[in-house]
C-alpha cells in the first residue's frame, strides 16, 4: 500500500512539471504583446512555474518572465512618456523582475547542438559537446539596453525610501556594467559614477540592517574613490553590528579573523581598531589585553573620543582590581599602587572629555570625577 502512494504521489509531480513547462510554452507566445494587460497576465500566470524543480531549470521559463517583464516596462514607459498616468511602482517593479528574471535565464541559456541527420550531438574537437545558446544575445541586449532604467528606478525606490528594491536596482546597475558582455556592448560607466551608485546600494543595506552587504557595497565605494557622505562611518557601523551579532553568539574566531582583515584593509582607521580592543575584551573578560588596541586607536584617529575614553576606562578598572584584590590594604599601602595608574589614565579621559559631542554622554567625566574623588579621599594632591 505504501508503495502504491509513492508511486502516485510520483505521478502526480511529475504531471505537475509537465504541466508546468506546456504553460511556459503558451505563455511564451504571449510575452511578446505590446498589451500591458496581457503581460501582466504572463506575469501572473508563470509564477507557479518559477518555484517548480523541473521548470525552473528550463531557460524558456525565466526568458518567457523576463521577456514578459521587460515589455511591460517598456509599454508602461511609453505611455507615460505620451503623458498618460501610469503605476510608476509598477512600472519600476516590472523592470527589476526583468533583470532578475533575465539573469537567471542567462547560464541556462545552453542548447546542445544535434547533427540533423543522426539525432547525435555535434562534439568538439575535445570530445565535449557543442553547445550554443538561443536568447542569450535578445537578454543582453534588454540588459545593457536598460541600465540608464533601473539606476533611475533605484532612485525613485530611495525617494520612496524602499530600501529593498533600492538594493537590488543599484546592484544590478553596478554589477552588470562591469561585466564582461556589458564591456563587450560599449557600456562605459566612470568610477565616479559607478563608485556613488555603490555607496547608495550600501546606505540602502543599511537601512533595512542588511550589514554584511551594506559593509560589502560601502567597501566597493571606498575602493572606487568614494569619499562623500560619512561613508566610512557608514562602513564602520555596518562592520560593528556584525561583529556584535558574532560576538552575541560567542563566535570569537570568527569575529577576531573579520576585524583583524577589516584592519589590513584600512589600517588607519581608529574604530576599528577600537572594535578589536573591544572583542579581545569581552572574549579574554581582561581589559589589559584590550589596552594595546585601544592605545592604538588613540593613535590612528586622535579626534575618536569613545577610544580615549576606552582607555581611560581600562586604566581606571586596572586600578580597581587592585583596590578589590586587597580589601584591607590602607590608603598609605594603596597610593603607591594606583597612583601611576590613575595619572595615566586622566589626560585620556580629560581628551574623551575634549572630544565627545554628545552632551548627554557622561561616562567618560563620571569616570574622571571617581578618579579624583579617590585622590582626595587618599590624600593625594
Amino acid at each position: 500500500m505504501k508503495k502504491m502512494i509513492l508511486f502516485g504521489a510520483a505521478i502526480m509531480i511529475a504531471f505537475g512539471a509537465s504541466a508546468q513547462m506546456s504553460l511556459v510554452k503558451d505563455l511564451a507566445k504571449k510575452a511578446a504583446s505590446e498589451n500591458p494587460m496581457e503581460l501582466a497576465d504572463v506575469l501572473m500566470k508563470i509564477e507557479p512555474a518559477l518555484e517548480n524543480a523541473e521548470s525552473a531549470g528550463d531557460v524558456l521559463t525565466w526568458y518567457t518572465a523576463g521577456k514578459a517583464a521587460f515589455g511591460l516596462y517598456d509599454q508602461l514607459y511609453k505611455l507615460k512618456i505620451l503623458g498618460q498616468p501610469v503605476e510608476e511602482e509598477m512600472m519600476n517593479g516590472a523592470l527589476t523582475a526583468g533583470f532578475e528574471f533575465y539573469q537567471k535565464a542567462l547560464p541556462l541559456d545552453s542548447i546542445v547542438e544535434v547533427d540533423k541527420k543522426t539525432g547525435a550531438p555535434k562534439l568538439n574537437s575535445d570530445g565535449t559537446k557543442k553547445v550554443k545558446t538561443k536568447y542569450s544575445k535578445e537578454i543582453i541586449g534588454a540588459l545593457t539596453s536598460h541600465l540608464g532604467d533601473i539606476a533611475n528606478a533605484g532612485n525613485q525606490f530611495l525617494q520612496n525610501s524602499d530600501w529593498a528594491n533600492a538594493a537590488e536596482a543599484f546592484g544590478n546597475y553596478a554589477d552588470l556594467t562591469r561585466s564582461a558582455f556589458a564591456i563587450a556592448n560599449g557600456v562605459a560607466v566612470p568610477d565616479s559614477t559607478l563608485s556613488q551608485v555603490r555607496f547608495f546600494q550600501g546606505y540602502s543595506q543599511y537601512q533595512i540592517q542588511d550589514f554584511a552587504n551594506a559593509y560589502d557595497s560601502f567597501s566597493k565605494a571606498r575602493k572606487l574613490g568614494y569619499t562623500e557622505n560619512n561613508i566610512v562611518d557608514f562602513q564602520t557601523s555596518s562592520l560593528a553590528n556584525m561583529v556584535q551579532g558574532m560576538l552575541d553568539s560567542k563566535e570569537f574566531d570568527k569575529a577576531n579573523n573579520f576585524i583583524d582583515n577589516a584592519i589590513a584593509a584600512d589600517p588607519m582607521n581608529g574604530t576599528l581598531h577600537d572594535i578589536k580592543g573591544f572583542t579581545v575584551e569581552l572574549q579574554n573578560n581582561d581589559v589589559s589585553a584590550a589596552l594595546p588596541y585601544y592605545r592604538k586607536a588613540t593613535e590612528v584617529d586622535p579626534t575618536y573620543a569613545n577610544a580615549f575614553f576606552d582607555v581611560g576606562r581600562c586604566l581606571y578598572l586596572m586600578a580597581q582590581k587592585i583596590i578589590d584584590d586587597n580589601p584591607n590594604a590602607t590608603n598609605k599601602e594603596l597610593v603607591p599602587k594606583l597612583k601611576p595608574i590613575y595619572d595615566e589614565a586622566i589626560p585620556f579621559l580629560k581628551k574623551a572629555v575634549e572630544l565627545n559631542t554628545n552632551p548627554d554622554d557622561k561616562k567618560a567625566q563620571g569616570v574622571l570625577d571617581d578618579i579624583l574623588w579617590k585622590f582626595e579621599v587618599m590624600g593625594v594632591k
